[in-house]
């Protein structure tokens, strides 16, 4: 009888050593899907969720970057970055002036999630932090760089380089959170064309002679960025006043801020 007994009670005990295995090792397998790394496409975006945020800097340097713009619009670059969260997307562009409906794309990728927290059930801290490096860190870098490049232009196409971004399939009014960081002179100059250099030219004489209007930018974040040029600080600072503000009020920016001129 009691053989019988201690029988049933090492089986009960085995039943419930195999149904906690079974409980642990189900909870593990949850786990390891849980926090195994979502699905990317080429620009490290999701691809098993809508974007919910993407950023665009597009930096005009059709004149001379100094090195004070150059240190300017590098501590730019580190202000937005810090802003992003996960699968964040930014984009950095350089005004066109040969093709100011195209400006140069020169980075624009989504940040990843950072090497310390990679799942060691899938991934390799010393290679994931490599990947960072090569796919996010350094080709951001390199971009920045070549956003750099440039100067002695015939044109500082603002208008039509913030029309084209206006425009871009990628920022959409379908992303919940848009922002767009200007930095520029902020002088427009078109030849033949409307400039910010003459006299009285205030957002009323242009939008007196251009049929199209400002670009639809509903709800998009805005950041202006302002370089200065010493020789045209009186032009700069007209253009602040007259015409920038209330092109953005017309063109429906949800926020607008300017940074202080330097």
């Amino acid at each position: 009888m009691s053989r019988r007994r201690s029988s049933r009670t090492r089986s009960a005990l085995g039943i419930v050593l195999i149904a906690a295995a079974l409980l642990v090792l189900g909870g593990l397998s949850i786990a390891a899907i849980l926090l195994r790394p979502p699905p990317t496409d080429e620009t490290l975006c999701r691809t098993d969720a809508p974007l919910g945020a993407h950023t665009i800097i597009l930096v005009d340097s059709t004149d001379r970057l100094e090195p004070r713009h150059r240190r300017k619009l590098r501590a730019v670059m580190a202000q937005e970055r810090a802003r992003l969260s996960q699968y964040d997307r930014l984009t950095l562009m350089r005004l066109n002036a040969r093709r100011p409906q195209e400006p140069s794309i020169l980075f624009s990728r989504c940040l990843p999630r950072p090497p310390e927290q990679t799942n060691p059930l899938f991934e390799n801290a010393r290679l994931a932090q490599q990947r960072w490096d090569a796919a996010f860190a350094t080709a951001l870098d390199r971009a920045l760089r070549s956003a750099q490049s440039g100067g002695g232009a015939q044109a500082s196409p603002l208008v039509a380089g913030l029309r084209a971004v206006a425009a871009d399939p990628d920022f959409g009014a379908e992303i919940p959170h848009r922002r767009l960081v200007l930095v520029s002179d902020l002088l427009e100059h078109t030849p033949g064309g409307f400039m910010l250099y003459a006299q009285g030219a205030d957002y009323a004489a242009w939008r007196a002679r251009t049929a199209a209007g400002p670009p639809d930018l509903t709800n998009v974040e805005m950041r202006i960025v302002p370089l200065d040029r010493p020789d045209h600080a009186a032009r700069q600072t007209a253009a602040l006043a007259q015409f920038w503000p209330a092109f953005f009020d017309a063109a429906e920016t949800g926020a607008l801020s300017i940074d202080p001129a330097p």
